[in-house]
């Protein structure tokens, strides 16, 4: 399967996730109205780190990335998009083809595990993940509950990417989580990330009384 590849340097995009993008750059322009006539899939790959040296010599990406289909967009003065990506799998970047103005490469489609939403360790998983969630995203957003009427339409796998996606991490962690094959294992790692954010911000909303409101003694 061959599929243009959009490099980003600070995004990962996950399976069964929503990635809005404002296009501006001419060459992506182009590749994003050649994706919509054709069948709206491209590959959103992180850029290595070190990657402002290479800037004009097409910078390398990691090899795995996520597929994502164009399920929505809106064209813009000048030729710009504004476009909404459904994250589909997860692929391998075979090789990158010799093409103009932007990227293209040979990908596979990387097997997926199967998970029994219904199997006690995946079931238990699930509702510790949901409820740390919920807690996180109360905190965050300063006692609003934002996640009630998402999460309980999502299976497994949709959980465990959309808290990998929405929570706060360096680019490259996220990109490791969407390297592990095994969910359980993802879900794992992503359990004690929250735990440890959750714990931090619990201190910030204790303190945040003390905080000066005159800026000057900031």
């Amino acid at each position: 399967m061959i599929v243009p590849i959009f490099p980003l340097p600070n995004v990962v995009l996950f399976p069964k996730t929503l990635l809005p993008l404002h296009i501006f750059e001419q060459r992506y322009r182009t590749m994003t109205r050649e994706a919509i006539a054709g069948d709206g899939t491209l590959v959103i790959a992180l850029l290595k780190e070190g990657w402002e040296g290479e800037q004009k010599n097409n910078p390398p990406v990691h090899d795995i990335a996520c597929l994502g289909k164009i399920e929505t967009y809106e064209e813009l003065e000048e030729g710009k998009y504004n476009i909404l990506l459904t994250g589909l799998r997860r692929v391998r970047l075979v090789r990158e083809l010799e093409h103009s103005p932007y990227r293209m490469a040979e990908i596979e489609l990387l097997e997926e595990q199967t998970c029994d939403d219904g199997a006690d360790q995946v079931a238990g998983r699930r509702n510790h993940l949901a409820g740390l969630f919920a807690r996180f995203t109360e905190l965050a957003h300063a006692g609003k509950q934002i996640t009630g009427e998402i999460v309980p339409q999502l299976d497994f796998e949709g959980l465990v990417n959309l808290v990998a996606s929405a929570i706060n991490l360096p680019a490259e962690e996220k990109q490791a989580l969407l390297e592990m094959d095994d969910l359980v294992d993802r879900c794992d790692v992503l359990i004690s990330i929250l735990q440890g954010q959750i714990e931090a911000l619990v201190l910030v909303r204790a303190y945040e009384h003390l905080k000066p409101e005159d800026p000057r003694w900031n």
